[in-house]
């Protein structure tokens, strides 16, 4: 049993050094990997909000905007029904006007995405995205684009709609991302 014993204890010291390497460079590794990987997650993702009272109007990524003006329509009101609502529901409109000022190597104005945030304070409670292909008949202006356009190249205007509870607050902003901005992005007070 002795020499068992001092066999066992024998291969820990003989391997002492590679068991701490192990120790020290397995936690090292992954901390490593998941650093890299959390920071490119973070990165990419809309995480620093750039605060834009109403009617205020503010230069980013390469153009001008300004929500324009903001309505709100229940699903119970007569232009509610006309754009068949579901019940329980309103319909939120949003008109922002683009200034691009600086195009890229195809001569494409900035693009962005836009989606309606629920706050409480400055915390985002639910959000909700663009419903302009939900299934409704809302009657929109002709002459007002249904979207962010990288087509533009000169000053236009543009409708989104989204389509919330009727329980929602009235504390709504809209969240305008450029993807080439990222992590930064507008949130626009209504």
């Amino acid at each position: 049993m002795t020499r068992v014993a001092g066999l066992r204890r024998g291969w820990w010291r003989r391997n002492a050094i590679g068991l701490v390497a192990v120790a020290v460079l397995v936690p090292t590794t992954i901390a490593v990997t998941f650093q890299a990987e959390w920071g490119r997650y973070y990165a990419e993702r809309p995480s620093q909000p750039i605060t834009v009272a109403t009617g205020d109007s503010i230069d980013f990524a390469g153009a001008g905007w300004r929500v324009l003006d903001s309505r709100r329509i229940p699903a119970t009101s007569e232009e509610g029904a006309a754009s068949r609502l579901p019940a329980g529901t309103d319909l939120v409109v949003v008109t922002v006007a683009v200034s691009p000022r600086e195009l890229d190597a195809d001569g494409k104005s900035p693009y962005c995405d836009l989606q309606l945030d629920e706050m409480r304070g400055s915390e985002v409670v639910r959000s909700w995205k663009d419903a302009t292909f939900a299934d409704i008949d809302y009657d929109r202006d002709p002459d007002v684009g249904s979207g962010c356009s990288s087509d533009e190249t000169g000053d236009y205007t543009f409708e989104t709609l989204f389509v919330v509870p009727s329980g929602a607050t009235d504390e709504l902003a809209v969240q305008l991302e450029s993807v080439d901005e990222l992590p930064r992005y507008l949130r626009f007070a209504l």
